[in-house]
């Protein structure tokens, strides 16, 4: 039977590894966009960088409510959904410091500079999405 989680759990779900996450945004014409994304944590807030032509990009302008979903893949299984607000940044500063705590994570040491200077150059943004409700399951299965 599923369980709840408690806040240390879905840190630790969320924090784990180099698990994607999926963001999930509406199109301007109304359908539904979900791509996988890197993503880092800043306490409760999930720090998203992307191009800002993009349809990941694009979306949060313009609608700012988003859902974010991660999940461990091995039994017994569990997932974190996060229903938020993005809020979007082109300052340099915090392009840098969002996208640096990215590829920490993903790359650790190794290629993070070149990460980063692809990361923050011309047209790429940087979202700190503030979770408003969070839906935790653990023991899915198994």
């Amino acid at each position: 039977m599923p369980e709840e989680m408690t806040p240390g759990q879905r840190r630790a779900v969320l924090a784990d590894g180099t698990r994607t996450a999926v963001l999930a945004t509406t199109r301007a014409d109304g359908r539904p966009h979900a791509v996988p994304v890197w993503f880092a944590l800043d306490d409760e807030d999930v720090l998203i960088n992307t191009s800002e032509d993009s349809v990941t990009g694009r979306a949060p302008q313009r609608d700012p409510r988003v859902t974010v979903v991660a999940g461990d893949e091995a039994p017994p299984y569990a997932f974190v959904m996060g229903e938020g607000v993005a809020e979007m940044s082109r300052d340099a500063e915090d392009i840098r410091w969002g996208t640096a705590e990215i590829a920490r994570r993903y790359l650790g040491g190794g290629g993070s500079e070149e990460f980063l200077r692809y990361a923050t150059g011309p047209g790429e943004v940087f979202f700190r999405v503030r979770r408003a409700h969070v839906v935790a399951q653990a023991r899915i299965a198994g």
